[in-house]
């Protein structure tokens, strides 16, 4: 089983709530203070061009010249980076099976 990861916003804006020297889970009107943080943390994501690096994997997960251990690989990666992903892990176990096919 794949471990799950929380998504980038929520590992980006902890940081930042721990940065400031804040406590992540207390609840602040509900919710846990990081989600204080989520607009920076969007922010920095939006402004760091991750989108681009992101897409350029995407295109290698679905390459049938890239071998099935590299693209397991990038799909592991992919979903440590991003983290909630089940949809990428589809799309690989069955390129994968498509593959042991052959």
């Amino acid at each position: 089983m794949v471990r799950q990861f929380p998504p980038l916003v929520e590992r980006i804006s902890r940081a930042l709530c721990q940065a400031n020297g804040n406590p992540t889970d207390t609840r602040v009107k509900g919710k846990p203070m990081w989600q204080t943080y989520r607009r920076d943390a969007q922010a920095a994501i939006d402004g760091s061009g991750i989108d681009e690096l992101v897409h350029t994997v995407r295109s290698l997960i679905e390459e049938k010249r890239v071998s099935p251990a590299v693209r397991a690989e990038l799909v592991e990666a992919l979903m440590r980076f991003e983290g909630e992903s089940e949809s990428i892990a589809a799309v690989h176990e069955h390129q994968y099976s498509d593959f042991m096919r052959w």
